[in-house]
C-alpha cells in the first residue's frame, strides 16, 4: 500500500512508527508537501495520505480514518498570518503554496471574522504573509513582527479546535491494517521524546524541550466529536464563500 506523507514536524508523531518499522508494516511511503500530498491521492497514486482536511470536499469517495487528525485545541504556532500592517489596514495576503487548508482558512478568517475584503497572491510583496509548517516555527523565532495564530483565530470565532489533516482514504481498507495507523499514532504520543531527539538530530529549528513543548501543547492528535463538529463548521464556511463547490458529509473509516 502506497502511502503519502507530510514531512513537518507536527505530522512525525502519527506516523513516525510505521516509516521505522517500529510497528511492523510493508507500506511504501512518499513524502511531500501537504498540497502535494493531496494531489497525488486524488489521482489516485497513493492508497491513503495525511493530507489538508478541505481535500475531503474535492473528492467523492473520500472516508476519513475516524481516531487521527493533525489539530490544535487553541494556539497552533505553526500557522502564522505575519502582519506587516494593522489587521484593519491590509489589503494584499501572500498565501503559502504548499497547504490548501491553512489557505482556506485565511479566506474564512478574513471573510466572516475580520469582515474584510482583501487581495490574495503567491508571488508578490503583500501587506501580510501566511506561513505553516516548520517554516512558520522558524520565523517566529526570528520575527518580531505582528502575527496572528489562525488556530486561536478559529477558536475565538467559533469557540472550537481546528482540524488541520487527517488521514484520508479513497479505497477500502482493511480493519487489520487500519489498526496499525491507530497504534501509530498512540506509539507517536508516548515517545514524544524519542521523535524529538530523532527530529532535532537532523534539523536545528528547535531543541528537545521546545520541541516536546510543541507537540505536547500546540498539536492534537485524536479525533474527537468536538473536532468533528469543527470540521463540519469549516466546510460550511468554505462553502458560504466559494472555497470548495459542495459542503459534504462527513464519512468515516472505521
Amino acid at each position: 500500500m502506497k502511502v503519502a506523507l507530510v514531512e513537518f514536524l507536527n505530522a512525525y508523531p502519527l506516523y513516525c512508527a510505521l516509516k521505522n518499522n517500529i510497528i511492523e508494516n510493508d507500506f511504501e511511503f512518499l513524502s511531500y508537501p501537504p498540497s502535494v500530498c493531496a494531489k497525488l491521492l486524488r489521482e489516485k497514486k497513493v492508497d491513503i495520505g495525511n493530507v489538508p482536511i478541505i481535500e475531503y470536499a474535492k473528492g467523492e469517495n473520500y472516508k476519513i480514518l475516524k481516531e487521527c487528525c493533525i489539530s490544535s485545541n487553541k494556539e497552533v504556532k505553526s500557522v502564522v498570518l505575519f502582519l506587516k500592517k494593522p489587521l484593519n489596514k491590509i489589503q494584499t495576503v501572500k498565501l503559502d503554496k504548499n497547504s490548501n487548508t491553512s489557505v482556506a482558512l485565511t479566506k474564512v478568517l478574513f471573510e466572516f471574522k475580520y469582515n474584510l475584503s482583501v487581495d490574495y497572491t503567491y508571488e508578490q510583496e503583500s501587506d501580510c504573509e501566511l506561513v505553516i509548517g516548520d517554516a512558520a516555527l522558524k520565523k517566529i523565532k526570528n520575527s518580531r513582527k505582528e502575527r496572528l495564530d489562525l488556530a486561536v483565530e478559529w477558536h475565538n470565532m467559533t469557540n472550537l479546535p481546528f482540524v488541520f489533516a487527517a488521514w484520508l482514504s479513497n479505497i477500502k481498507i482493511e480493519s487489520d491494517i487500519l489498526r496499525l495507523f491507530i497504534e501509530s499514532k498512540e506509539w507517536g504520543k508516548k515517545h514524544l521524546d524519542t521523535i524529538c531527539r530523532n527530529f532535532t538530530s537532523c534539523d536545528n529549528l528547535l531543541d528537545n524541550n521546545e520541541c516536546k513543548s510543541y507537540l505536547s501543547q500546540n498539536i492534537s492528535y485524536d479525533l474527537t466529536d468536538e473536532k468533528i463538529e469543527s470540521i463540519k463548521q469549516f466546510f460550511y464556511y468554505a462553502h458560504k464563500c466559494g472555497i470548495i463547490n459542495q459542503n459534504p458529509q462527513l464519512r468515516f473509516i472505521y
